[in-house]
């Protein structure tokens, strides 16, 4: 790596750093407080930490490694520190870093471009800073994203490395495979399509390397993994939100342009504005982020153009919207963050174009200016923008903890996508209030002399019972 290129890079790892800091000091929220009433009752239970791997989710999802152990481990091991739990989600998202500054390595190699390590490290550094890693660093339930990536890329990095293994490494890296396609589904549903991002590889890579029958019935095997791993899925997550149902409508049209918008940098509280009451601010926000991110993209494929043949550009969308793919069809969710995965090619062949080219500065500007924006934006949006109901609801918590509360405790909402911000698990672990002895209820009960009910404003106040 050249020593212009070195200060650049270490330049845009500190700006990388300044990016994330605040992320450390936003508060507990929403399914933070589930998760971490869910793992305390698990430890006062004695259940083992094995036993969400083999038992009915309550929540919908099973990831019984990136979630049901992540948060015993953050319940028990780390007391429920919000400070230490979010360094654990920064520790998950170095990891990811690291898996995938090693696959752009080793993909770079694969291709036989030169600076192979400045295009990994390039990779690693634009993905870190990109708005798909926004919510997984501020928000410590959504901790199975870092967890995905990293499998995933670990995954994809030994398999595109399999061609040239030989000996003891090549029977390691094979045995591996199977074992890493399993812990990366315990992650998170996405990593069923694992196999299928390995045949857009092959594809992309198909004029430098082959697979062995060897190496296919293992990438079979894993196909049977996954296979199996869905039944059990289906089993064990009978209940689910209907917002993160399957369907085919409008809703295709809506994940589509959001994935386009997540591609370039454009955060969803932009999009909110855009279909809400601000179009104007909501669009200029949008450009503001797309344009940098527009300019880069077009030089780099001017770079590349003549360099990446017309089956490897095809193979590179297979892989973006095969790594999409499940979240195209949800019936009502969409977050920056579903694009984790997609977005590595893209940041790779940028890396590899700016590391081929004098303009490495300009093109890391871009890429910070459009993440900047996009982030900056996002934290100091109103409600209900999701940082803004996460300091609301740590806000109430902090005003309730200071009252004397008599139990039960009624409460009465108005606003319950607000209020979801601290919803009942909320209560039972800030103000160590059994779960039993809270009520949603809209009028005092006969036992209580008072009731806690939201005002106009969202905020939440004492009404006195007249019985």
């Amino acid at each position: 790596m050249f020593s212009s290129h070195r200060v650049v890079v270490s330049l845009f790892l500190l700006f990388t750093l300044a990016l994330w800091l605040p992320s450390l000091f936003i508060p507990f929220w929403g399914d933070d407080y589930y998760f971490l009433t869910q793992a305390r009752e698990a430890q006062v239970a004695g259940d083992s930490w094995w036993q969400p791997f083999f038992s009915e989710s309550a929540t919908g999802f099973w990831r019984p490694l990136s979630m049901d152990t992540g948060w015993r481990f953050v319940e028990q091991m780390l007391a429920g520190n919000l400070l230490y739990a979010h360094l654990y989600s920064w520790f998950l998202c170095l990891l990811s870093a690291g898996a995938v500054a090693l696959f752009a390595y080793l993909f770079a190699r694969s291709m036989e471009w030169p600076q192979a390590k400045l295009i990994g490290l390039l990779t690693a550094a634009m993905h870190a800073v990109h708005v798909a890693s926004y919510l997984p660093l501020h928000w410590v339930a959504a901790m199975n994203s870092p967890a995905l990536v990293f499998f995933l890329c670990i995954t994809l990095s030994v398999w595109i490395s399999l061609p040239r293994l030989t000996g003891g490494v090549r029977l390691l890296a094979l045995v591996s495979l199977p074992l890493l396609q399993l812990l990366a589904l315990f992650s998170k549903e996405a990593a069923i399509l694992i196999p299928a991002l390995v045949v857009a590889l092959a594809i992309f890579l198909r004029d430098k390397q082959r697979y062995t029958r060897t190496d296919k019935l293992v990438w079979v095997l894993c196909v049977l993994i996954c296979l199996i791993w869905l039944y059990f899925y289906k089993q064990f997550t009978p209940h689910r939100d209907s917002a993160y149902g399957i369907t085919l409508g409008k809703n295709l049209m809506v994940n589509s342009l959001s994935f386009i918008a997540w591609i370039f940098n454009v955060p969803r509280e932009a999009l909110r504005l855009i279909v809400t009451d601000s179009p104007l601010k909501g669009v200029t926000w949008a450009l503001a982020c797309f344009i940098p991110m527009a300019i880069l993209y077009a030089a780099s494929y001017l770079k590349l153009a003549r360099e990446i043949k017309w089956h490897q550009w095809l193979a590179l969308a297979a892989f973006m919207v095969l790594a999409y793919g499940p979240y195209f069809v949800l019936a009502d969710q969409a977050y920056e963050y579903y694009a984790a995965v997609a977005i590595v090619i893209p940041l790779l062949l940028v890396a590899r174009a700016l590391s081929a080219t004098n303009h490495l500065a300009m093109g890391l500007i871009l890429m910070g200016l459009a993440s900047t924006i996009a982030v900056q934006g996002t934290r100091s949006a109103e409600y209900p923008a999701v940082i803004s109901r996460a300091i609301w609801a740590e806000n109430q918590l902090q005003w309730l903890s200071e009252q004397h509360i008599e139990l039960p405790l009624v409460v009465s909402i108005n606003n319950p996508h607000q209020f979801a911000a601290i919803g009942v698990p909320g209560l039972v672990w800030r103000l160590n209030i059994p779960r039993e002895q809270i009520l949603l209820a809209n009028d005092c009960s006969e036992n209580t002399k008072r009731r806690l009910q939201q005002n106009s404003a969202g905020n939440f106040e004492w009404i006195d019972c007249a019985h």
